[in-house]
């Protein structure tokens, strides 16, 4: 390429002086004609461009010169006059067209190796994609609210005499009001108050809505829910107001902007509809069919805010930036104490902010936690993320491993490459393209697995997975296309430095490379068994702690009950139901109580006339109906229980458990003077009986203190009635007449209490499906890269089995021998991996109340059948190799 300074004449032409007032042509101009277009052509056009600037400078601005001159530079770029370039290394592409070629005959032609390897990249790689989403799904849960990282929840540690001390996530009906005035890093607060399933009717159209909540107005403030009509700003400030859904509402009108503006009624109250809230997403922990504005409470009562009693509702406060949580956590005790006006309230007492990306993954150990929709215990997600590690682990490990055992098949084609002078570098990138495709190939494929498996999983493990997350994150999905890239850099990495270190000479001469006892090998073994045994030994334990839970004796039936919900209707018919229901074959028994077992029951102040005086404390308390331990099969241990026929067991006697009696420290609790918190201290009943303790809780908790009473006008929220026989859609048809004929406007609606608590374990059998079929696939991949080298150990020693045949060496003597060296890899992972896996394990069960012990014998089961499967891999190879002809085997090449 010429010198720019060669083409400067065009001054000297016009006779002018290149200085200051008269510039040179932009020398990046210049440059850029010089580079692009070919050199007889740029001595001439750089000459005449030359010209024409130096000649405009006459009648123009020296700006406008240039820009004339760069202007003339772009004309001139036509396909005639540019340079055409020639890379130096313009090889370089026909080598890497020869490199794929290699590479896809070597992986046509070896197609056993080819797909045990694609079959456990694309296993390994569908099992981290299908975990990665059930990950992120959990982890999305509130992440949509523009102001997350400043909302928390307000919760309660509560110690209270007589019962264990428990998280809860209830507050009081004053400490969002008063902690807005309190505290000035508090700008604003929202609560959130069950209302309970209600009854709506507009004209002719009557739902029973579950799910609906009281909500200061405040609420869309605070949390980012859209609506679809209506105005957030003042949707929820007047009484008498709510805000339905968008499929609530179509259940009244055909259109639901229709709904917007016109009234429903709920019960007594005439509710103007002032919103249409778009369907809760399902990744909010908040989930509701209708909100009712909290003014139609205060307004009633207008003391509600100023409430430090029962807690009964959610409170969430919205903090200023960069707060001191727990600068503000230290104030709640002064807080408490000056509201309360109580010393002592600190003792049973203590508040905690919770923030709300915490809310739906660090909820297991809160109870009376109603309205967390979906909770998930957040440990196990690093759990499932490190399963899917290890699956993949073992799947690179095929890889490596069965790549390597190769290398001695493949030494004549890598030491004929060197002799004609392929150098280390070329073929360590032929062996590194070979390993990239297969990642891109299992790649592929584990998309099209997962298209196919993730409906069937939403299934199982109740989700709404979708590869479509991919296609709304294309970072993600970038990430996940360069981890696969570089997985099959990494995998192929140590294989193609092996093979690549094969002395050219030695191959040629004959002289193979003794790789049968490579330790690195070996270690590699012994770390993919060692996962899939650690899996294999959870699996175990996971399936027997569910099994425990689902087996133990919680004390009382849960199988074959109805429950149904009540309202004032049903609880005035109730008597009348029960009768009528009783006359039923397929009915043995009708009860009612005032919260639903299984769900923790409220605690409550309760007292006991001592030796030493009245002594109070606050247990769980409980109001059931006189047939309530006959239809859940609740065991005595002493006294008795309700009857009809002593009218002082109205509101005046008492049933506790074997908890408060340990904690009381009571030698006859029969008989012994008992009453709520409330009653007059000479106005006491009497404690009639003694139950064994039962988990009226889940099984993550230990049984509490518990008091039982019949209160018939308190009311109940739930009937129960005990199915007998195994027609159980016959006896549901007959419930339903029977409900028909005596209620007009509640309309029938059930639930089988064995369904209610499998979602109190809900989270556990999530973990132990995933495990399980991660479980499988681990196993399955291991045994499939067993499986292929156990193929290529029978090829490199074929002519030692032939010579040990002829010498005499019976099937079995070949078959052990082949198989020796893997049986001891196998039980040195056992031997790694069991204490390490033990004390995982033993951490696991601390999230249970009650757990079942680690047995050694599980461990030796699992070594078992790691052995046996071991066996049955290579075992196909080995039996063939043992009973082959000698004489074929010595004329192998």
């Amino acid at each position: 390429m010429q010198e720019i300074s060669k083409y400067h004449f065009g001054a000297n032409i016009l006779g002018l002086q290149m200085d200051r007032k008269n510039p040179s042509p932009p020398i990046l101009a210049e440059r850029f004609l010089c580079w692009v277009l070919n050199d007889e052509l740029a001595e001439e056009v750089i000459g005449d461009l030359e010209e024409k600037y130096y000649h405009s400078l006459k009648s123009k601005t020296i700006t406008r010169a240039k820009l004339n001159y760069w202007y003339q530079v772009f004309n001139y770029l036509r396909p005639f006059a540019l340079r055409i370039f020639k890379s130096k290394n313009s090889n370089h592409f026909i080598m890497y067209q020869h490199n794929l070629k290699i590479a896809l005959r070597h992986l046509l032609k070896n197609k056993g190796y080819s797909f045990i390897n694609v079959f456990s990249l694309t296993v390994g790689i569908a099992a981290c994609m299908a975990i990665y989403l059930f990950v992120a799904d959990e982890l999305s849960f509130d992440s949509w609210h523009s102001q997350k990282e400043h909302i928390y929840r307000l919760d309660e540690v509560q110690n209270f005499t007589g019962t264990k001390e428990q998280k809860v996530a209830l507050s009081m009906a004053g400490m969002g009001p008063w902690m807005l005035r309190d505290f000035p890093e508090v700008t604003s607060y929202t609560r959130y108050m069950r209302a309970g399933k209600r009854l709506f009717i507009k004209d002719e159209n009557r739902h029973t809505i579950d799910k609906t909540f009281y909500v200061d107005s405040t609420f869309f403030e605070m949390f980012d829910f859209s609506l679809i009509a209506g105005d957030k700003l003042t949707a929820l400030d007047e009484p008498n107001s709510i805000l339905l859904t968008e499929e609530t509402a179509l259940k009244f009108y055909d259109d639901s902007n229709d709904a917007l503006g016109n009234t429903i009624t709920m019960g007594d109250d005439l509710l103007k509809i002032t919103g249409i809230l778009k369907n809760i997403p399902e990744n909010s922990h908040l989930q509701f069919n209708g909100l009712l504005t909290m003014t139609s409470v205060t307004s009633q009562d207008p003391e509600f805010n100023n409430g430090f009693g029962g807690n009964f509702l959610n409170t969430y406060l919205l903090l200023e930036s960069n707060v001191d949580t727990e600068g503000l956590e230290a104030k709640f005790d002064e807080f408490m104490i000056r509201h309360t006006e109580d010393e002592d309230i600190v003792d049973s007492y203590s508040l905690f902010l919770q923030s709300l990306k915490n809310v739906h993954l660090e909820s297991s150990d809160i109870e009376h936690d109603y309205n967390n929709h979906r909770k998930f215990n957040g440990e196990y997600l690093s759990t499932f993320g490190l399963i899917g590690v290890f699956i993949l682990i073992i799947a690179s490990i095929n890889f490596m491993n069965l790549s390597t055992a190769r290398s001695s098949q493949r030494g004549k084609e890598i030491g004929v490459r060197k002799a004609v002078g392929a150098q280390k570098i070329q073929l360590f990138n032929q062996f590194i393209l070979e390993s990239v495709l297969l990642s891109i190939l299992a790649l592929v494929l584990a998309f099209a697995l997962n298209l196919v498996s993730i409906p069937w999983l939403n299934g199982l493990i109740g989700r709404e997975l979708s590869l479509l997350h991919f296609i709304d994150q294309p970072i993600t999905l970038l990430i996940i296309i360069l981890t696969t890239l570089s997985l099959g850099v990494l995998a192929g990495l140590y294989p193609s430095l092996y093979m690549t270190a094969i002395n050219t000479v030695n191959v040629l001469k004959g002289n193979k490379k003794e790789d049968s006892k490579s330790v690195f090998r070996s270690v590699l073994v012994v770390l993919q068994f060692g996962l899939a045994l650690a899996m294999i030994v959870s699996t175990f334990i996971v399936l027997q702690q569910l099994n425990f839970m689902k087996d133990k004796d919680v004390g009382f039936d849960t199988e074959q009950i109805v429950l149904i919900d009540m309202n004032r209707d049903v609880n005035n018919k109730f008597e009348l139901l029960k009768n009528d229901l009783l006359n039923l074959s397929s009915i043995s028994g009708v009860t009612a109580s005032g919260q639903r077992i299984g769900n923790n029951f409220h605690q409550g102040g309760f007292k006991v006339k001592m030796d030493t005086g009245i002594f109070d404390f606050t247990p769980s308390n409980l109001h059931v109906e006189y047939d309530y331990f006959d239809v859940y099969g609740i065991k005595l241990k002493e006294g008795r229980a309700f009857s009809k026929e002593f009218a002082s067991d109205e509101g005046l006697a008492y049933v506790i458990n074997e908890k408060l009696v340990q904690e009381l420290g009571l030698k006859t609790p029969i008989g012994t003077a008992a009453a709520h918190s409330w009653y007059p201290d000479d106005s006491l009943g009497t404690i009639i009986g003694v139950t064994e303790d039962f988990n009226f809780n889940s099984l993550h908790h230990k049984v509490n203190t518990l008091s039982m009473s019949v209160h018939s006008d308190w009311g109940y929220n739930e009937m129960s009635i005990k199915i007998k026989g195994d027609n159980i859609q016959r006896a549901l048809t007959d419930i339903e007449n029977i409900w028909d004929q005596h209620i007009e406007e509640w309309p029938f609606d059930y639930l089988f209490l064995d369904e209610h608590f499998a979602t109190l374990y809900e989270s556990d059998n999530q973990m132990s499906s995933v495990v399980s079929i991660m479980t499988v696939l681990s196993i399955l991949i291991a045994c499939m890269g067993l499986f292929g080298l156990s193929s290529i150990m029978v090829v490199q020693k074929i002519k030692e089995i032939g010579i040990r045949k002829i010498l005499g060496a019976s099937a079995m003597q070949i078959t052990y021998l082949l198989s020796k060296s893997f049986l001891v890899l196998v039980m040195i992972a056992f031997l790694i991996a069991s204490p390490i896996t033990y004390f995982l394990l033993d951490d696991w069960l601390q999230n249970f109340a009650f757990h079942v012990n680690i047995s050694v014998i599980i461990f030796l089961l699992g070594a078992i059948l790691s052995l046996v499967i071991a066996l049955l891999t290579i075992g196909f190879h080995t039996i063939k190799a043992s009973h082959g002809n000698p004489v074929d085997a010595l004329r192998y090449q």
